[in-house]
């Protein structure tokens, strides 16, 4: 036999020892490493479509991908691969399992297709710009030229990741068919198999939900002077807008977004911790429908990566989670992703406009989807877009107009960001805290979050380091206009059009251009703590403010959200032993208590007052259950709670505050009632009485408590939901809406929470995915753990072979490509 065959012989003796399962040990892998050049003269040697087994034998085909997934309780899947393409090829495969119908209608919406199996006029859930809108954005934003940009912007491993899920996702759908789905999507047409192109669609689609996805009524909106759009609509709004909120340029358009998509997290150092290493708590708050749930995953590659948390649909890899080494958690942060830049036109021609005196000629694009009609037939409509070297341009009717003199373009930093599953890669495979914080400053991939971290050595990390427009303080004091500049304060930029100079800084340290560098943005590690509930940077710690950044990144001397006071407040309590528990320093159990104790921050300020006031014929039941209620809004919270929040409703956003904010002390202010004014007084009665009053036409029965009226409708069941709005200062931020029969139905808030130490042996974690994890009705794992958040019985997370393998549900399934 000459040198090449024996090579042959070596290497198919290599793969027939994994295509029969041999256990990768490190030695393996460490042959398997250096036989990887072997294994392509066995190409040469048999076309590298199968190995011989036995000398005269039928050949085994070699798969080109092959995973395992181990379940244990709840649905967890712990997928083991031997590379990347093995990883994402599971992970495809068991998010398929338990959401395919869900991850298959987004799927139709990135590729902007809503009109054609839904109708024009729909909404997607959780959302209220309709299909039509929708399906412009997003044509618009993933054409052919950007989404090549961003498939050859990913590295082989990420490229791999994605082209393993998709043949993992197409396996299962293949296996099933879909006319074998959940009734959710059983035989619909729109059920498809994925290509790489549609996950891509899916990472641009999920980059900017933090910015231009929220203008989408606004573009759809845009026409030239004496054009109407078809169907313009008199309000531009983005994902959760309802009628009468806020319009999308103001500071409490974006308040409330964050209240529904927001989070809090508290990373604890060693100076903190009972245990002296690091300690996490990761409560992202986001829809318990719709596109943004989370999954829970497990991912290994032997020697390479072992991350375990939660990720969104789409996305192979972890997005929040822990590892051997630290834990992490985002929140949805304040600084701005974009920009609008107020063009000059040209008074000959509305569709060009002038910069620095030249006359520029706007892009005009015509943009065509299928649409479905009542009658079935399905038929093509255009529409006009506009842009600029600035930006698309968008209306938003009364405040940002297109007339003959001015127009608004929008600039999108995440427009052009490709680097978000490069971005989790480094940090699901970080080998210590300083080498996650490297990747995160280096890369600035991540779109729209703050992230918390902590590692098993006892260090706290905070960073705000995102896609953000280069907008200096100077930039920003030199092209917002005077009309604009309280807009700025916000972080809202409105800048000059008409200057060259007003366009996006640059630095040659950020890897994307007119973005800021990641080592210029907010950083802040501690041995004691950081936390974050979307407020700004500032307050990260009290005792180390974040300070002189320029607006668009973080403003400061604000007033706080209750989230993030009763936060502040309960740390340092724990730290300074004043809260009436032994010692100074933070259990894990100490720290799922912060997450779902369910206090109400607002009424601890305020309800000694509130109660001074109470009284009167009219009142007197309320002012009892007022009197006797526990101020949280646990499940057993009586109906106090809601006849406060029904005040609350009514006067919180009104001067009443006897301590007002003072930016000198901002975790205690402000506080207390200003019962000295009569109109105040007066304010406060009539909204109590309303309140009631309303209470009664719900339907809510004076002995109702909270745990009777918010659930979670999950089939026949409906399931005891505790927590309450973030307006109120509740820490476990729920939202939940009328549903009829004096119930509240949950739509957004806490979802998957985890709470992380480490011991000698590694990451020590519990954790719950509140709306559990499967959308399909028809799965095991559709409210199970629903149920376990509904009694806040934390479930502790099997992370070592040993647990996941001793889990009493535990069963695998070994899957590879025919």
């Amino acid at each position: 036999m000459d040198f090449p065959c024996k090579i042959c012989n070596i290497a198919h003796l290599a793969v027939s020892f994994r295509s029969k399962g041999f256990p990768m040990t490190s030695s393996t892998l460490r042959l398997g490493r250096a036989l990887l050049p072997l294994l392509a003269a066995l190409a040469a040697c048999s076309g590298g479509s199968s190995t011989p087994d036995k000398p005269g034998m039928p050949a085994t085909p070699v798969p080109k991908y092959q995973a395992d997934i181990r379940r244990t309780a709840f649905g967890i899947p712990h997928i083991k691969g031997n590379n990347e393409g093995d990883i994402g090829y599971g992970v495809g495969y068991a998010y398929a399992e338990d959401n395919l119908c869900a991850l298959a209608e987004e799927v139709v919406t990135a590729n902007g297709q809503r009109s054609r199996y839904f109708g024009p006029d729909g909404t997607r859930t959780g959302y209220t710009t309709s299909n039509l809108e929708a399906d412009y954005f997003y044509q618009i934003l993933n054409d052919a030229d950007a989404l090549n940009q961003a498939w050859a912007a990913q590295p082989d491993e990420v490229q791999a990741l994605v082209k393993g899920y998709v043949a993992g996702y197409n396996q299962y759908l293949k296996e099933t068919g879909v006319a074998n789905l959940p009734g959710d999507c059983k035989g619909a047409a729109w059920v498809r198999e994925l290509s790489e192109t549609d996950l891509m669609r899916m990472m641009r689609r999920y980059a900017v939900e933090g910015s231009s996805s929220q203008f989408i009524g606004a573009l759809y909106a845009a026409a030239p002077p004496g054009k109407t759009a078809q169907g313009a609509r008199q309000r531009a709004g983005g994902a959760g807008t309802q009628a009468g909120e806020p319009d999308v340029l103001s500071p409490e358009y974006w308040r409330r977004l964050h209240r529904r998509t927001g989070s809090n997290a508290v990373a604890l150092g060693k100076d903190a911790t009972d245990n002296g290493q690091g300690m996490l708590l990761g409560n992202p708050h986001f829809p318990w429908k719709g596109p943004l749930r989370f999954y829970q995953l497990h991912l290994t590659i032997p020697g390479k990566m072992d991350v375990m948390g939660a990720s969104l649909g789409g996305m192979p890899l972890v997005n929040i989670g822990f590892n051997q080494n630290l834990a992490w958690s985002h929140t949805v942060n304040t600084s701005s992703h974009f920009t609008l830049h107020r063009l000059k036109l040209d008074p000959a021609d509305p569709t060009r406009y002038l910069v620095d005196g030249q006359s520029k000629s706007m892009t005009k694009r015509t943009v065509t989807i299928d649409v479905k009609g009542a009658d079935g037939a399905i038929k093509p409509q255009s529409r006009d877009f506009y842009s600029t070297e600035f930006g698309m341009i968008a209306v938003v009717p009364g405040i940002a107009g297109w007339d003959r003199s001015s127009a608004y373009a929008l600039g999108d930093a995440n427009k052009d960001n490709h680097r978000l599953l490069s971005q989790w890669y480094a940090m699901d495979r970080a080998a210590s805290l300083a080498e996650f914080r490297e990747a995160i400053v280096r890369m600035v991939g991540l779109p729209w979050v703050n992230t918390l971290a902590a590692d098993k050595d006892g260090q706290a990390l905070y960073l705000d380091v995102t896609a953000v427009p280069n907008v200096s303080a100077a930039k920003q004091a030199a092209c917002v206009g005077a009309d604009d500049q309280a807009l700025a304060g916000f972080g809202i930029v409105v800048l000059d059009g008409s200057r060259a100079a007003c366009a996006w800084g640059s630095d040659p340290a950020a890897p994307q251009a007119g973005i800021f560098a990641g080592a210029s943005l907010p950083a802040l590690s501690r041995s004691d703590f950081v936390q974050n509930s979307n407020d700004s940077a500032w307050m990260t710690n009290p005792a180390a403010p974040l300070v002189s950044f320029p607006a668009i990144v973080s403003v400061q001397g604000t007033e706080q959200s209750g989230r993030t006071r009763i936060g502040i407040s309960q740390l340092q309590a724990r730290l300074a032993g004043t809260d009436g528990l032994a010692g100074n320093r933070m259990s894990l159990a100490q720290l799922q208590q912060i997450a779902l104790n369910n206090r109400v921050y607002v009424a601890q300020q305020v309800m000694d007052d509130v109660l001074k006031v109470c009284g009167g014929a009219d009142l007197a039941a309320a002012c009892v259950k007022l009197g006797a209620w526990d101020r949280t809004a646990n499940l057993d919270a009586n109906i106090g709670y809601l006849y406060f929040a029904g005040l609350w409703d009514r006067v919180g956003d009104q001067e009443v505050w006897a301590v007002p904010f003072d930016a000198a002390d901002p975790v205690r202010t402000p506080r207390g009632l200003n019962l000295g004014d009569q109109g105040v007084l007066s304010t406060l009665r009539l909204a109590l009485q309303d309140s009631v009053r309303a209470a009664a036409a719900k339907g809510w029965s004076p002995e109702a408590k909270w745990g009777d009226i918010q659930v979670a409708v999950r089939g026949s069941k409906k399931i005891p939901i505790h927590g309450g709005e973030d307006s109120y200062g509740v820490y476990n931020a729920i939202s939940s809406v009328d549903i009829g029969g004096g119930q509240r139905d949950v739509t957004d808030g806490t979802s998957y929470i985890q709470a992380v130490t480490f011991d000698k042996n590694g990451p020590v974690a519990q954790a719950m995915l509140s709306y559990s994890q499967s959308s399909q009705s028809s799965s095991p794992y559709f409210a199970d753990q629903t149920e376990r958040f509904s009694q806040k019985a934390w479930i502790t997370q099997p992370y070592t072979e040993a647990q996941i393998t001793g889990d009493a549900a535990y069963k695998t399934k070994r899957i590879s490509t025919p």
